[in-house]
């Protein structure tokens, strides 16, 4: 068979064309799974916030005695997150896929003020929570290991909790 330049021409975009078809491919998988863990991460914070203010506030009845201590629901939002994400004492886990946990932000914002991250004034008492996390990539992990480090916003109001 005799090849001119047109047809090698042709055979190596269809060459091309195939290898950046395969990595678009991986990139989307990359991506998506990506996004599933940080929405699972963003659910889990609401979770562990509801919880602290369930445990922190067990057996309390009336509005009066409802704990704001922001400590308490602290430490229980971080041990969760620890015992969660198979963290250490520091929020690390180099071979977990969630590698490192940093607690930005962690406030209890009164009725009317400001929420620092989305500058939004709050409706109820919230506890505000903002934390960075390193997720290890599938692939390419010594190219992308800074990437792919995410900030997740969650706010959980503290007073539909109690009636």
């Amino acid at each position: 068979m005799n090849f001119n330049k047109g047809n090698t021409f042709i055979i190596s975009i269809i060459f091309i064309a195939i290898i950046l078809t395969f990595f678009i491919f991986i990139a989307l998988i990359f991506v998506g799974e990506t996004n599933s863990i940080l929405y699972n991460i963003k659910l889990d914070m609401y979770s562990i916030n509801k919880s602290a203010i369930i445990a922190v506030n067990k057996g309390i009845t009336s509005r009066e005695r409802f704990s704001y201590d922001k400590k308490a629901y602290k430490e229980y939002f971080t041990s969760m997150l620890k015992k969660n994400y198979n963290l250490d004492d520091k929020l690390n886990n180099s071979d977990g896929l969630v590698q490192n946990v940093e607690v930005k932000e962690y406030e209890i914002i009164k009725k009317g003020a400001k929420d620092n991250f989305t500058h939004d004034i709050t409706a109820d008492s919230t506890i505000h929570s903002v934390i960075k996390v390193k997720i290890k990539p599938i692939f390419f992990d010594d190219l992308l290991r800074d990437v792919f480090t995410f900030v997740i916003h969650e706010d959980v109001a503290l007073n539909e909790m109690i009636s």
